[in-house]
């Protein structure tokens, strides 16, 4: 094998410029998907660093057999009981997610903290990079005030201090100590910022209404997902019969933890990419394999002289096959190269905000498991890309090319219709990519603007959560939303100021609660959910909401009136079918509490589209923030002029209210809609890259095709000119060909694209699989840039002289 890589390698530099078209041409093909690959590996393969991933389970209830869900979770009391009658775990752990005040560290800063069981670490198998983790006896109320830092926050908030273990900082005005940092590879959950003991009172403990928290287990050696499954069904049986008013409809559910990391879009987009690079990577094979067609025509009198001499057919196969896999580990040595810039530009372009809350986004790198797919994809282009070739290169009539000597060779009609079929299958598969690209940028486009009927370049946003410890009362939280909207409609250039749970299209801040209709039977066992907003008088006319029917929320409606509700137009349809849904009352989060207040319907609004993620508006109930207060809000403030002007001004505003209250996330609205949807803005860029590399190696492709097809013909062009046929009908010939050529491959390519478009629809609302206009458009592209790249060797061909091409043959 040595002896004939080396062979292989001076073979090869007799061809530079074919060995540079191939390694170049391998290198975006296999950089390309070494990129990809090392994104997937990072945020969908192995987003944790926890040994024996495939033994960590998430344990959680769901109403029904559906076992998905957005919210895996479950109660504190069932979590209890859980772990006391499974045998099927050698430990559970459960967390809890919590947002923060930090100050005693720099400015005030919202942070996002997890709080967890001391088992929590240990379960996942992972050790503290400084200082330790939580101690048993420190979930216990009022012994639990130490702090461990995340990697990334330690990093970003503290600059990396080596020091950082036995400092202090207060947590919503509590001290705490900082007693470890976890390491750069433990990403779980990907949110948390840092991490707090979990310390539940004994109230708390037995509750089984506040479903809130997350468990997952690490299952025995020996027992299977489906063993514990069943399981954990005959627990949930049995829980079901002892507290019917709270776990009745609730299921058991046990799925691996690699399921609930990233969610279900992110690993189908991420598989969505691949699958397009690996077209890309069959284009490179295409291409290359016509490039060795068409030298192995030079080498037909090598083979036959090689023949002759005694060669066998199997050691000249074994010799060209090795040419190919060389030509295939050069080509993947420099598309590491090219894979290292790749992922540099993809890291650095993704916002940090955004990256810390995507699993494994911290070590996307050029690992082993890269470097190994990196070697199969070079060995596996070579052979693929030169099997046929070499095939090809062996099949000759040995007295016959003896005879020819070194006079051109032409090749067989076998060669051809491969040759053919390559550059269809270029076609075709560039055809489908460009398709589903455009398809996708148009789509995002679309859901971008959304939500222009808002005017978001005219509207400041940021969040405040208010902590416990200083507004820990409905009264104190109302009062502060009054006074904070009142300073910022006071300021120069605000229109109108208001809070709000989440915004239109930014799929942010709205949950699903369960709910009770007044006077309405409910099947047993079935929870009525719809998405809770809370929001505050003039909201609606802020953001040009109409409400159809009733009255909006209005500065008369307190703490100590009657406390009403606005429904979605959707939700009146539903619930209220062919009568009014006014003055109907509706007691929110049944499943958590039965004592939740009555709202009663006053209005009407119209649907409004919350989630990008959902192909419709669900159905919404709005409460009046001024009424039932939120902990937590978004401010949209609305401008004339420049949003992001006024943002010193807001801070200073509401700074002179509290100091110590961080503002979050402070940008325009449109900044805000366009980072929720960054994660599809980079697949959209990385797909819209594919479909480029796809369309420039299809025109290659058939640029190299008619060329070589040229080359060969040049002695039946001579004769043809001779005979009496002009030179418009040797380029007519050619054109004829490759528009043949170029319409067998569109065809096939806009029945994949078809079969694409379908699938992407389904995973992202905005596309729209029959828009003829972007169907058009590319077959229209495609077949000129094809024919474009087909007519300069036709032209050439047009061009030669007859006198001498007879003559060199």
């Amino acid at each position: 094998m040595l002896n004939d890589l080396r062979f292989a390698l001076r073979q090869l530099r007799k061809s530079p410029a074919f060995a540079i078209t191939a390694v170049l041409t391998l290198a975006i093909g296999i950089g390309a998907n070494t990129a990809i690959f090392s994104v997937m590996d990072a945020i969908v393969l192995r987003p944790l660093a926890v040994p024996d991933m495939n033994r960590v389970v998430t344990v959680y209830e769901a109403q029904g057999q559906d076992p998905t869900g957005d919210w895996p979770a479950t109660s504190l009391g069932n979590y209890e009981d859980w772990a006391r009658q499974s045998r099927s775990f050698e430990n559970l752990a459960v967390r809890t997610g919590e947002d923060l005040t930090l100050t005693g560290a720099g400015d005030a800063a919202r942070v996002r903290a997890a709080a967890v069981s001391p088992n929590f670490f240990d379960l996942l198998r992972s050790h503290p990079l400084m200082g330790r983790v939580f101690l048993p006896d420190e979930s216990q109320p009022g012994r639990d005030g130490e702090v461990v830092l995340s990697y990334g926050y330690w990093q970003r908030h503290f600059g990396g201090d080596a020091g950082i273990v036995g400092r202090h900082v207060e947590l919503n005005g509590r001290a705490c100590a900082i007693v470890g940092v976890m390491p750069k590879n433990f990403g779980f959950p990907s949110d948390a910022e840092l991490f707090l003991p979990l310390a539940a009172t004994p109230k708390q403990m037995q509750d089984r209404t506040d479903r809130r928290y997350l468990v997952i287990g690490r299952l025995k050696r020996g027992v299977s997902v489906g063993a514990a499954q069943a399981e954990m069904k005959g627990i949930a049986a049995r829980l079901a019969k002892a507290y019917p008013a709270t776990n009745l409809g609730w299921n058991l559910h046990v799925t691996p933890l690699l399921d609930n990391v990233n969610g279900t879009l992110t690993p189908l987009y991420m598989r969505m990419i691949m699958g397009a690079t690996i077209f890309v990577l069959l284009i490179v094979c295409a291409n290359l394999a016509n490039l060795q067609f068409a030298r192995g025509l030079g080498r037909h009198n090598e083979m036959a002289v090689r023949t002759a001499l005694g060669a066998q057919r199997y050691r000249l196969l074994r010799q060209l096959l090795a040419e190919s896999v060389l030509l295939g580990l050069v080509g993947a040595a420099v598309g590491l190269l090219l894979a290292k810039l790749d992922l540099q530009f993809l890291v650095d372009t993704m916002p940090p905000l955004i990256a810390r809350y995507v699993a494994g986004w911290s070590h996307i790198e050029l690992n082993g498991r890269v470097l190994a797919i990196s070697l199969a994809l070079a060995v596996g282009a070579g052979l693929v890309s030169g099997l046929a070739p070499s095939l090809e290169s062996l099949r000759l009539n040995l007295v016959d090319q003896l005879k020819a000597g070194g006079r051109t060779s032409t090749g067989s009609k076998r060669t051809h219709r491969l040759r053919n079929i390559f550059v269809v299958a270029q076609i075709a598969l560039a055809v489908a990519l460009v398709v589903g690209a455009t398809l996708m940028v148009k789509g995002l486009d679309s859901m971008f603007h959304r939500s222009d009927k808002y005017r978001p370049r005219h509207v400041l946003t940021f969040n405040v959560t208010l902590p416990a410890e200083h507004y820990g009362t409905a009264q104190k939280e109302a009062e502060w939303y009054a006074r904070s909207l009142d300073k910022i409609q006071s300021l120069p250039g605000v229109k109108s100021a208001v809070i709000t749970s989440g915004l239109p299209e930014g799929n942010d801040g709205i949950w699903d609660d369960s709910f009770k209709i007044d006077n309405q039977p409910v099947v047993p066992g079935k929870i009525q959910t719809a998405a809770r907003m809370a929001v505050s008088p003039g909201y609606f006319s802020a953001l040009g909401i109409p409400v159809v029917d009733g009255r909006a929320f209005t500065n008369s409606d307190g703490l100590n009136t009657t406390s009403v509700a606005i429904v979605s137009r959707k939700f009146a349809a539903q619930y209220f079918p062919g009568t009014s849904a006014l003055g109907h009352k509706i007691r929110l989060g049944v499943e958590r509490n039965s004592n939740n207040p009555l709202v009663t319907i006053i209005g009407i609004a119209d649907d409004v589209q919350y989630q990008w993620t959902d192909s419709s508006a669900e159905p919404a109930i709005y409460l009046n923030a001024m009424q039932i207060p939120p902990d937590s809000a978004r401010y949209a403030v609305l401008t004339d002029g420049d949003p992001l002007s006024l943002a010193p001004d807001v801070r200073r505003a509401l700074g002179s209210l509290d100091p110590a209250l961080p503002l979050d996330a402070m940008q325009t609205y449109a900044e805000y809609v366009r980072e929720g949807l960054i994660g599809l803005t980079n697949a959209s860029d990385m797909m819209g890259a594919d479909a480029v590399i796809a369309l420039l190696l299809a025109a290659i492709g058939i640029f190299g095709l008619m060329a070589n097809l040229v080359g060969e013909r040049r002695r039946e062009i001579g004769v043809r000119l001779t005979m009496g046929a002009s030179r418009q009908d040797v380029k007519r010939m050619f054109l004829r060909r490759a528009g043949i050529l170029c319409g067998v491959g569109i065809t096939i390519g806009i029945v994949m694209a078809a079969v694409l478009a379908r699938a992407m629809a389904n995973l992202l609302f905005g596309v729209r699989p029959g828009d003829i206009a972007v169907f058009v458009t590319t077959v229209v592209s495609i077949a000129g840039i094809a024919l474009l790249s087909a007519y300069l060797p036709a032209r050439r061909a047009s061009l030669v002289d007859p006198v001498e091409s007879l003559r060199n043959d």
